[in-house]
């Protein structure tokens, strides 16, 4: 007998919606900022900050849309809905951000060979707003970054903030000092810091693609725990990965003892794997001890 626990899988991510709403809105005035700013003054900075807020903006868009696309129910055609645009839309993201970071640093490095003095006072003063409205996104999505979409986003504002940051200190120093390497240095200091985080973020974006085991998760623990379960003799042909964030998928054959109501085995195994590991989305076939497993047809 098969039986399937629980029904379809839900996403979290409409609940983003509204922040991430919020959130494109101040990066929107915040590249307003940096552009008018970046023309004026000529720093690197702020131009690795304005186009930055370019990927912002994008990456936002794309994952207010993703987000829009997984908050939709299940249908005929798709059965677990739409929650993989979430996925989708965080390796664009991270896929952008370090692109950006590549040229920037590229930039920097021409910087660095041949100096250019930028203008401070229109630097700081774009970067103290950046901060602000970067700081503010942050906030927002700090405690809403549970799925893909919302933590690509928060991966966004929170590089733009750290570059705000890296501006008005490049700036002061051009300011006081004269310092004309301090700006394509500031540069290169916010290349370091948003790029592997958007390289991590793409590594586990693209391991949900590839329907890895669910971090956190191991198949032997899960394989040893059915096997422990009362009326079990067996378990083979056994599965899992994540739809995305948060909704675990496992499949596996369970092989009854000899005896044992194959409802009741059943019944046990989801309750094990719901209480131990978090798998509300299971499907178990439970098989009879006559019947050959794959391993014995090899024989």
């Amino acid at each position: 007998m098969t039986a399937t626990n629980s029904t379809a899988p839900t996403s979290s991510a409409g609940s983003n919606r509204r922040h991430l709403a919020i959130v494109l809105g101040v990066a929107l005035v915040a590249l307003a900022a940096d552009a008018v700013a970046a023309y004026l003054s000529g720093s690197l900075a702020l131009i690795a900050d304005g186009a930055h807020r370019i990927t912002d903006v994008i990456g936002l868009s794309i994952a207010f849309g993703a987000a829009t696309m997984a908050a939709r129910p299940a249908t005929h055609n798709r059965s677990f809905g739409s929650a993989r645009a979430e996925v989708i839309a965080a390796c664009v993201n991270a896929g952008l951000l370090v692109a950006l970071g590549a040229f920037i640093a590229y930039e920097a490095v021409t910087r660095l060979l041949a100096p250019e003095t930028p203008e401070p006072g229109p630097m700081m003063v774009a970067a103290m707003i950046g901060l602000i409205g970067s700081g503010s996104a942050a906030l927002i999505l700090r405690s809403q970054h549970d799925g893909f979409a919302a933590r690509g986003a928060f991966l966004d504002v929170l590089g733009d903030a750290v570059g705000s940051v890296a501006a008005i200190i490049a700036g002061a120093l051009v300011f006081f000092t004269g310092w004309e390497l301090a700006d394509p240095i500031a540069s290169l200091a916010v290349v370091c810091l948003v790029v592997p985080r958007a390289i991590l973020l793409l590594r586990d974006a693209m391991a949900v693609l590839m329907e890895s085991t669910p971090p956190g998760m191991s198949l032997q623990a899960v394989r040893e725990r059915i096997l422990n379960v009362p009326g079990v003799a067996g378990v083979h042909d056994l599965h899992a990965w994540q739809i995305t964030t948060g909704l675990p998928m496992l499949t596996a054959h369970v092989t009854a003892a000899e005896g044992q109501d194959p409802y009741h085995v059943l019944h046990l195994v989801d309750i094990a794997l719901a209480a131990d590991f978090d798998v509300e989305h299971s499907t178990i076939q439970v098989e009879h001890p006559s019947r050959p497993t794959e391993d014995d047809a090899h024989d």
